[in-house]
């Protein structure tokens, strides 16, 4: 089994590494909480999953703390081959971007600030930062992203191409 976690600050782009991932025929779970993950990897091998998605961040509360002792847990069962990558971008970035989208920060509260809430995730994801390949997304444009993620996965670009012809016609002649 195939098992690839993605993690990261908020507005760095796990969504878009998800999507790709999932495109490209992952089972992808989002936002799952760090203690559920040694059951979510036991059910889905024994299933037979042979290729698996998750995302993990600050959404699923303190417990991720826990994830570095899980992923060496998890790196010592025989037929999983496990990698990590954690996406993070600068500070000013991100309230950029959450300042586009005018999305809430999932830390952020009435007492606090966006870039409180962005330094005190930073903080608590700092030990997870180092434990995989790190991906800097302030620079980088979506599809840019898309094809970090692929070659990180190592997928081929042409085993899943799908082609959608559509037909149409005007009733009444061509529109002016």
């Amino acid at each position: 089994m195939q098992l690839l976690l993605i993690s990261g600050l908020s507005g760095s782009g796990k969504s878009i590494a998800l999507n790709v991932l999932e495109d490209a025929g992952y089972f992808c779970v989002d936002n799952l909480p760090s203690p559920l993950l040694p059951q979510l990897v036991g059910q889905l091998h024994a299933e037979g999953s042979t290729r698996v998605a998750v995302a993990m961040d600050m959404r699923g509360g303190a417990s991720i703390a826990g994830l570095p002792a899980q992923l060496r847990e998890l790196q010592q069962r025989p037929g999983i081959e496990l990698r990590f990558v954690f996406l993070d971008a600068r500070d000013e970035v991100l309230i950029q971007r959450f300042s586009e989208t005018r999305r809430r920060h999932p830390m952020a509260g009435e007492d606090t600030t966006l870039a409180e809430a962005i330094a005190s995730e930073r903080d608590a994801l700092e030990n997870l930062a180092s434990l995989g390949h790190r991906i800097d997304t302030s620079n980088i444009r979506p599809n840019a992203l898309r094809a970090m993620i692929k070659d990180f996965a190592e997928l081929d670009e042409r085993a899943g191409l799908t082609l959608l012809f559509e037909s149409f016609g005007f009733k009444h002649g061509i529109p002016l």
